[in-house]
């Protein structure tokens, strides 16, 4: 049984026969091919819409991808980054992309409002929208959506299609790259627990095809800045809070922090996973004042700790079990800190 075989018995659940004839269908019905994904892109959105690219320009499909703001720099050096158009950048142009597509790819978010500023557009364009996604709780807003909670990356799905549609042969090294990218990063170097055998079976397939993982990992998480590393050694040196009866680890920074690092976008990237790594701390929560008058959040957790439910009631964000996001509005970075405390106390007090 060669690799593929042995892979298509595991893949998602989500691509029944059903499920991969009507995206073919879709893909055959139009010619203009939109693909997009959620705010403030992380490694498995933007793995994930280059992957799909790279899959589809080797089947002979030209694809636009447009995302709503610029991801972290460390990402830069991704396959095909260079050809994404950003709405923050070029508004009327991406709207234009989007508005006249006949196939719009909804990838890594459920609901358009996780698009930002492209929610409006994404909600009344005629396109055709399919959405493939593994975040919980997805409003029916696609035309096809294929949704796997379980699933540890939206980057795993797709080589998921890619098996059981019969493309895996279509599989450049350049989509392997974003691929990999995309999975080794939102299962937080395979270490959540979503990760399976079929995960670990997935990387081993892109390592056969000759993808040189190191130099992925090298270029992802080993080309930080000085400034970088300062921000967080001062972050966890001089704004950690912890709650040691309750394992919770909380870091805010403000805009004057950041300012003092220089910081650009991408620089407090795994700065909760770092509060997770404290012996004993079972919630990692790390904040951010992205403007004034914004907080954004971060939340991390181990076994059955559920940050989603948390940042859902408390922080208008959602996403997994024991990786999710929120934002607190119209709020300085002190009033923000008072309102996570007094959530977390209240928390802590139903726990018992």
């Amino acid at each position: 049984m060669t690799t593929e075989e042995n892979l298509l018995r595991k893949v998602s659940v989500g691509w029944t026969p059903q499920v991969l004839q009507a995206m073919q269908e879709l893909l055959d019905g139009g010619s203009k091919i939109a693909i997009t994904a959620h705010r403030s892109p992380d490694g498995d959105a933007v793995g994930s819409v280059l992957g799909l690219f790279h899959l589809f320009a080797a089947q002979g499909l030209k694809a636009s991808v447009v995302l709503p703001d610029r991801f972290a720099a460390f990402l830069d050096w991704m396959p095909g980054a260079a050809s994404i158009r950003f709405h923050s950048e070029e508004p009327e142009a991406t709207e234009e992309i989007i508005g006249t597509a006949d196939v719009l790819f909804c990838l890594d978010y459920n609901a358009p409002d996780r698009a930002g500023s492209l929610a409006e557009v994404i909600r009344t364009c005629s396109a055709k929208r399919i959405m493939i996604d593994h975040h919980r709780d997805p409003d029916a807003f696609a035309e096809l959506m294929v949704s796997d909670p379980l699933c540890g990356s939206t980057c795993e799905l797709i080589c998921d299609w890619a098996l059981s549609s019969g493309c895996w042969s279509d599989m450049t090294l350049e989509a392997a790259q974003c691929l990999y990218t995309g999975i080794v990063t939102d299962t937080g170097s395979f270490r959540f627990p979503s990760v399976t055998g079929h995960t670990h079976a997935v990387i081993a397939a892109l390592l056969d095809l000759g993808l040189n993982h190191a130099e992925v990992h090298e270029a992802t998480f080993d080309d930080q800045s000085l400034s970088r590393v300062q921000l967080h050694g001062f972050a966890l040196s001089e704004r950690l809070k912890i709650w040691e009866e309750a394992g919770i680890g909380v870091i805010a920074l403000g805009l004057n922090d950041l300012e003092r690092f220089n910081y650009v976008s991408g620089d407090t990237e795994g700065l909760v996973n770092r509060i997770l790594g404290i012996r004993g701390v079972q919630m990692a929560i790390f904040m951010r004042e992205s403007d004034p008058g914004k907080v954004k959040m971060s939340l991390r957790s181990k076994g059955m700790v559920d940050v989603q439910a948390l940042a859902s009631a408390h922080f208008s964000g959602g996403g997994h079990t024991n990786a999710a996001g929120g934002v607190l509005l119209g709020l300085s970075l002190a009033d923000a800190k008072a309102q996570v405390d007094a959530v977390l106390e209240n928390w802590i007090i139903e726990q018992r």
